[in-house]
C-alpha cells in the first residue's frame, strides 16, 4: 500500500468512525440530506408515494410531457428489463473504488458523470447520507455536471431513492444474518420512501410510484476500496438485493438540461434497534447535464 492509499484509508477510517457513533450508525439507504419532503407519521402511509412535482408556470404541463423521455416501466430497453438494469447499476457502483483519484458516486456528485461509464447507457447514483456529515441535514444539493458533456444518443439510468442490502456489508440494520434476508431488508427500507418527485426541464414525471423496482438476489464484486467496506477493507465477491425508484431516461436532446428529484426516507421506531429514534432523510437533488449535438 503506497502513501496515497495510507492517507486515504486513514481519512475514511476517521470519517466512518464518527458516522458509526451516530444514531443511524448502519444506514445504507441511498438518499441525500436534502430539503423538502412531507408526508405523515402514519406507518400505513410509508409505502404511499406522493408525486409532488409541479411544472414551471413558464412550461405548462399540457404543452410538454416527459413520456417520450422516460422508458415505460414494463418495457424492455436495449434488451433488458428495468430490474435487469437495476442489477447492472448496483454491480457497476459496487465495483467502483472510493478513491484515490475520484470518490465513489455514492459519496459525492463531484465525481464526473463520465468517469467509469461505457456504452450507450450511463448510470447516475444519488449520494448517500451514510457518507456525509449527519449534522447538516435538509440542504438541497446541486450536482453540476454540465461541463462533462454527455455524448449524443446516450441514455441515463437515474437511480433516485433506493436501498441496498448485502451480507457483505459491515454489521448494521441493512446487513442480514443470512443471504435469504437481503431482499426482505431492501424491501422494508424502500417501504419508508415517501413524497417522491421528478421533473425534467421543469416538466413533471407522472406516476412515479409505478417506477419502483425490486431485484432478486444478485452477485457483485466489491472494489478493493469498496465504498461500504471502509475502514474494514471489506471487498471481493458478495450477494445483494436492491429496491427503490429508477427511471431510464432515453437520449435527451442536445443542449443543457435540468433534472430535479427528491423525496424522503421516513423511518419508523425500531428500524435501527431499540431506543434509537427514527430519523428522516430528506432528498432534494438538482442534476445539471449537457448533451452533445
Amino acid at each position: 500500500m503506497n502513501a496515497t492509499d495510507q492517507g486515504f484509508f486513514a481519512h475514511v477510517a476517521e470519517a466512518s468512525s464518527r458516522l458509526r457513533t451516530a444514531v443511524i450508525v448502519a444506514t445504507i439507504a441511498v438518499a441525500l440530506t436534502g430539503c423538502g419532503g412531507g408526508g405523515t407519521d402514519n406507518a400505513a402511509s410509508a409505502r404511499t408515494v406522493a408525486n409532488k412535482a409541479v411544472a414551471s408556470p413558464a412550461t405548462p404541463a399540457a404543452e410538454k410531457s416527459t413520456a417520450r423521455l422516460v422508458a415505460p416501466q414494463h418495457a424492455h430497453f436495449q434488451g433488458k428489463t428495468y430490474t435487469q438494469w437495476v442489477v447492472s447499476f448496483w454491480q457497476w457502483v459496487n465495483g467502483i473504488d472510493n478513491g484515490p483519484f475520484y470518490p465513489n458516486p455514492l459519496v459525492s456528485c463531484s465525481r464526473p458523470i463520465s468517469a467509469g461509464q461505457s456504452g450507450s447507457v450511463w448510470y447516475w447514483a444519488t449520494p448517500s447520507p451514510y457518507f456525509h456529515a449527519l449534522g447538516v441535514p435538509n440542504a438541497p444539493q446541486v450536482c453540476d455536471q454540465s461541463a462533462d458533456v454527455v455524448p449524443a444518443g446516450t441514455s441515463i439510468l437515474l437511480a433516485t431513492l433506493d436501498t441496498f442490502s448485502s451480507t457483505l456489508l459491515p454489521p448494521g440494520a441493512y446487513t442480514p444474518t443470512k443471504p435469504a434476508g437481503e431482499r426482505a431488508i431492501a424491501e422494508r427500507f424502500a417501504d419508508r420512501i415517501q413524497d417522491m418527485f421528478v421533473t425534467i426541464d421543469n416538466v413533471p414525471v407522472n406516476d412515479i410510484e409505478s417506477y419502483r423496482f425490486s431485484t432478486d438476489r444478485f452477485t457483485f464484486t466489491a472494489a478493493f476500496r469498496w465504498v461500504f467496506g471502509l475502514p474494514e477493507q471489506i471487498y471481493g465477491t458478495g450477494t445483494g438485493a436492491a429496491n427503490g425508484y429508477y427511471l431510464m431516461l432515453r437520449p435527451l436532446p442536445a443542449g443543457p438540461h435540468t433534472i430535479h428529484y427528491g423525496g424522503r426516507f421516513h423511518y419508523l421506531a425500531g428500524d435501527f434497534g431499540p431506543g434509537r429514534p427514527p430519523p428522516d432523510y430528506v432528498v432534494d437533488v438538482t442534476l445539471l447535464v449537457t448533451v452533445a449535438p
